[in-house]
């Protein structure tokens, strides 16, 4: 009886220890999977970094590509214009004259043939006015004959006619458009002929009379500008496409 109770006790005991001992194995299994999951505070900012977005590039950066894109891409310069006006200028029939009083407004042509006319024009249209001024100013001279004020006065008449051409010829130029674009420049190249008309009856006026050689050589020089600046005008005209 003793010994079935003794046996009985040591059965529970057994079954106590393996219980027990299970118990603890759950425990430390537990303890060391909480252990694998908690990261270090150290190591926060490692994680975070391996798995960060990388920063955007720098926007001045330029791929190798494009800086070839770049440094291919031609951009027309000072020279490029001035290139331009000098092959324009050397189809001429004025050729030296053209390139000295284009040259300095290259930029502004910028190598387009519509503006070329417009400036070519503009000058002409200049050189008429210095022309029509200095004749002015010779008409007053006492010293002049009855025959060499009337020839004055015929050829300042023809200046002055030469400049409302040339202002006609400026205003149609500016509103160059429409169906009848092909008529409008069909009449500039009418009133541009015409002023160049105007300053070689101005300029053979002279040759018909015994003048005075100082005057007649001063109003001459400046209608025979006025005449050719005009003369290349016409021809940038006749070859504009637009």
């Amino acid at each position: 009886m003793e010994a079935t109770k003794f046996s009985r006790q040591s059965s529970y005991q057994f079954v106590l220890t393996i219980l027990i001992f299970t118990l603890l194995c759950i425990s430390s299994i537990k303890a060391a999977s909480s252990c694998n999951t908690t990261t270090p505070s150290g190591s926060t900012t490692s994680n975070s970094s391996n798995y960060s977005t990388p920063p955007p590039k720098s926007s001045t950066t330029i791929p190798s590509n494009s800086t070839k894109t770049n440094e291919n891409t031609t951009i027309p310069s000072h020279q490029s214009f001035m290139t331009y006006v000098k092959h324009s200028c050397n189809s001429t029939t004025y050729p030296s004259i053209c390139f000295s009083s284009l040259s300095p407004y290259a930029s502004k042509i910028e190598g387009d043939s519509f503006k070329l006319c417009n400036i070519s024009l503009t000058l002409a249209l200049k050189a008429a006015q210095s022309a029509v001024s200095t004749i002015t100013k010779l008409s007053y001279n006492g010293n002049l004959t009855k025959t060499e004020a009337s020839v004055i006065q015929d050829c300042l008449d023809n200046a002055k006619d030469s400049i409302d051409e040339l202002l006609q010829s400026l205003q149609a130029m500016q509103h160059l458009e429409g169906e009848d674009k092909a008529f409008q420049l069909s009449s500039i190249k009418t009133w541009v002929s015409a002023a160049i008309t105007d300053d070689t009856t101005c300029s053979d006026e002279f040759e018909e009379e015994n003048f005075d050689g100082t005057v007649r050589d001063q109003i001459k020089k400046m209608i025979l500008i006025a005449q050719r600046m005009t003369s290349n005008a016409l021809y940038f005209i006749n070859n504009l496409y637009y």
